[in-house]
C-alpha cells in the first residue's frame, strides 16, 4: 500500500517506498538502500518511544533477532534501538500473509501445506538452538514466499527477556494462536509453547478455522487452557499430529526432531488436508498381532503407510524453507513449565524402581540365523537358532524361543475377552481401535487398570514359560505414537515395568520391539535385547545396537531393507526378511530370505 500522509521518507539512511503493514505498536515500511537493496523497516508508535520499559523490550527483541539470523532468518541489517522513534531493518521477503492466501485462496492441502509445515518445523529449531522462543507464531505473521514460507513478526513483538520484564495490562501473544502456559504462566514458557502455537496455526492453514476460537479473547483463553481443540474437519494424519501438538500439558507435546518426522507422513499429493470427524488415528505404526506385523497396507506405491514416530518418509525437500524470527523472545535456561489444566488421566509413577534382570535369564545368542513366526508356526530352516512365534504356539526344541504377546492391543477375536473397562474409549464412549488390524486399544492410562492389564498379561507369560520359552516379545510398545490424544509414553512404559518384573520371575528375558524414541529408557525398564522391525530400511539398527549391546533381531519386509541390513549389520545383528502377513510356511505369499 502506499505511503500514508506524515509517514517519514526515510529512517536510518533508508529510503520508504512503500507500506507493508501496521500493528497496534508500530509500521512496517519498504525500504530501499542507496545500493538498491530492499528491506523491511519496523518504525514504533511515537507514544510506545515514551514507554521505557517498552524501549527495553523492543531492544531486546532487536539482540534476539540479530542472535537467530542465519540460513532460516531474514536476517538483521539495521537498526536503532536508542533512535527517539526506535527502529530496526530486516532483509525484505516478497510475498503474502498465510492468513491473507487462505482468506482468498482457501485451505492449504497437499504438497503446500507439507511444505508450510516442513518449513515452519525448520524455522523454530533454528529459534530454539539459541535458547529463544517466539511466542507469537500465527498466520500473519508467516509469510507465504516463493521458496518456502518466512516466520515474521508485522507488529512489533512480545518479548519475555531475562530480566522477566512484564507488561502490565497487555497480553503478550494473541489468543486463538497462544498455548496454556502463556495465560498460566506467561514468564516460564519454553519451545512447547511454539508447538502448541504451531498446532494452531496449521489447523488452521489446513482447515480456514482456528481450533480455539471463542466470541472474545477471555472466552478464547478460556478454550486454550481447558477446552478440547475443534478439529472436526482436519483429516488424518495431521488430525493425530495436531492433537499432539495441542495437548494441554507441555511435556506431552513432540519435540521438534520427532514433529519433523511425523511432519514428514503428510502427503505430498495435492490430496484434500480436510476429512468428517473420526476417531482419531493419528499417523503411524500398524499395531502387530500374533498373526500380524508392523506394517500398514495402505497408501504409496510401495503399498504401506508407515510407522508412526517410526516411519521415515524417504523424499527429501526440494527447496530449502527459510525463516524471519523477528518476534522472538529469550527465556531462561531450563525454567519449569505449567501446565494450565490437570491432567484427565493418572501420570505413571516414576517412583517404582526398575526390574533387574536376574542371572537366570538368558539372551539371544547374538549374529545367529533366526526366524519370525508370529503369523503361525512351521518347521525352522536349517541352521535356524532363535525363533519367535505366537503364545499359542509350542516352542522348538533344541533352539532358543521367543513368546510372541500382544500387550497393549486386543486382536479381533479377543476383544471380548477383556473387560469392557479396560477398552480405550473415546469421549463418546466407542471403544478406539487400530483399524489397521481391526485390534482394540487396552486403555493405561491409570494404575489401577495397568495392574488389570498385567494382570491378564501375567497368565500368558506363565504358560509361555511353562511351555519352556526362553524370553518374551510384548507387542504394541508404541501404541501410544499412534493414540497420543490418549496414551501416553509413561504410561505404556510403566505397564512394561510391570510385564517385566513378572517375566523376569519367571525366567525369562524380554525383547523391547520397536520403539525406538524409548531406547534411551530401556534400562530402566528392564528390558533385555531388541526385536526391530525395518531398522535398515529406516536407519534405526544403529540405534538399537548400541542400546543394546548387540542383541537385536531385525525383520525387514522389504528386498531394500534386507540388502541394505546385509550390507551393513549382517556381521553383527540376526537379520531374516519375512512376507508382510508373516503367513506359515506353505500359505500363499510366504517369503524368508536371509543375507
Amino acid at each position: 500500500m502506499p505511503l500514508s500522509p506524515g509517514d517519514p521518507e526515510s529512517i536510518g539512511g533508508y529510503t520508504l517506498v512503500d507500506r507493508l503493514g501496521s500493528g497496534g505498536m508500530g509500521v512496517v515500511y519498504l525500504g530501499r538502500s542507496d545500493s538498491g537493496r530492499q528491506v523491511a523497516v519496523k518504525l514504533v508508535h511515537p507514544a510506545y518511544a515514551l514507554d521505557e520499559e517498552f524501549r527495553t523490550r523492543f531492544r531486546q527483541e532487536v539482540a534476539a533477532a540479530r542472535r537467530v539470523s542465519g540460513a532460516f532468518t531474514a536476517p538483521v541489517v539495521d537498526a536503532d534501538p536508542d533512535a527517539p522513534q526506535p527502529w530496526m531493518a530486516t532483509l525484505y521477503v516478497p510475498g503474502r500473509t498465510l492468513a491473507d492466501v487462505v482468506a482468498r485462496d482457501g485451505p492449504l492441502s497437499g504438497t503446500a501445506l507439507r511444505v508450510l509445515a516442513l518449513g515452519l518445523v525448520e524455522a523454530l529449531r533454528d529459534i530454539h538452538r539459541v535458547g529463544m522462543v517466539h511466542r507469537d507464531l500465527k498466520p500473519s505473521n508467516v509469510l507465504m514466499a516463493e521458496d518456502g514460507p518466512r516466520v515474521i513478526d508485522f507488529g512489533i513483538s512480545y518479548a519475555v527477556d531475562n530480566e522477566a520484564l512484564t507488561m502490565t495490562g497487555r497480553l503478550i501473544g494473541t489468543p486463538p494462536f497462544m498455548s496454556p502456559e502463556q495465560f498460566a504462566a506467561p514468564r516460564e514458557v519454553t519451545g512447547a509453547s511454539d508447538v502448541f502455537s504451531l498446532g494452531s496455526l496449521l489447523v488452521y492453514a489446513a482447515t480456514g478455522s482456528r481450533p480455539f476460537d471463542g466470541s472474545s479473547p477471555y472466552l478464547t483463553g478460556y478454550q486454550v487452557m481447558y477446552e478440547p481443540p475443534a478439529l472436526d474437519g482436519v483429516a488424518p494424519p495431521l488430525r493425530g499430529i495436531a492433537e499432539r501438538c495441542l495437548d494441554k500439558d507441555p511435556a506431552a507435546r513432540p519435540d521438534l526432531g520427532e514433529l519433523r518426522e511425523l511432519l514428514r507422513a503428510l502427503p505430498e499429493s495435492d490430496a484434500p488436508a480436510v476429512a468428517p470427524a473420526a476417531v482419531p488415528d493419528p499417523p503411524g505404526p500398524v499395531g502387530s498381532a500374533a498373526t500380524h506385523h508392523q506394517l500398514a497396507r495402505a497408501g504409496g506405491e510401495d503399498g504401506r503407510a508407515g510407522r508412526a514416530s517410526r516411519r521415515r518418509v524417504l523424499v527429501a525437500l526440494g527447496a530449502a524453507l527459510a525463516v524471519a524470527g523477528l518476534g522472538i523472545a529469550a527465556v531462561r535456561a531450563g525454567s519449569a513449565m505449567e501446565s494450565a489444566s490437570p491432567s484427565p488421566v493418572e501420570p505413571a509413577s516414576s517412583a517404582s524402581p526398575a526390574p533387574a534382570a536376574p542371572a537366570s535369564v538368558t539372551l539371544p545368542p547374538e549374529h545367529v540365523p533366526w526366524d519370525y513366526q508370529i503369523g503361525g508356526a512351521y518347521p525352522p530352516a536349517a541352521g535356524v537358532r532363535v525363533v519367535s512365534r505366537s503364545h499359542e504356539d509350542a516352542p522348538v526344541p533344541g533352539l532358543y524361543n521367543i513368546c510372541h504377546i500382544n500387550a497393549f492391543q486386543a486382536e479381533s477375536d479377543e476383544e471380548s475377552d477383556w473387560d469392557a473397562d479396560l477398552l480405550l474409549r473415546d469421549t463418546g464412549g466407542k471403544v478406539v481401535h487400530d483399524t489397521d488390524w481391526d485390534e482394540a486399544v487396552l486403555d493405561i492410562r491409570t494404575a489401577a487398570g495397568r495392574e488389570r492389564v498385567a494382570a491378564r498379561l501375567d497368565t500368558w507369560i506363565d504358560a509361555c514359560a511353562a511351555k519352556g520359552y526362553q524370553a518374551l516379545e510384548p507387542d504394541n510398545y508404541d501404541s501410544f505414537t499412534r493414540f497420543p490424544s490418549y496414551l501416553k509414553a509413561a504410561q505404556a512404559e510403566a505397564l512394561m515395568k510391570l510385564v517385566v518384573a513378572h517375566a523376569h520371575a519367571k525366567g525369562l528375558a524380554v525383547a523391547q520391539k520397536n520403539t525406538a524414541e524409548l531406547v534411551p529408557d530401556r534400562a530402566s525398564i528392564g528390558l533385555d535385547f531388541a526385536i526391530a522391525e525395518e531398522c535398515a530400511e529406516y536407519d534405526e539398527c544403529g540405534t538399537f545396537a548400541d542400546a543394546f549391546d548387540d542383541h537385536v533381531l531385525v525383520v525387514e519386509y522389504t528386498k531394500r531393507g534386507l540388502a541394505t541390513a546385509c550390507a551393513g549389520w549382517s556381521r553383527t545383528l540376526s537379520v531374516v526378511r519375512r512376507d508382510e502377513e508373516v503367513v506359515p510356511e506353505g500359505a500363499d505369499g510366504f517369503l524368508r530370505e536371509t543375507c
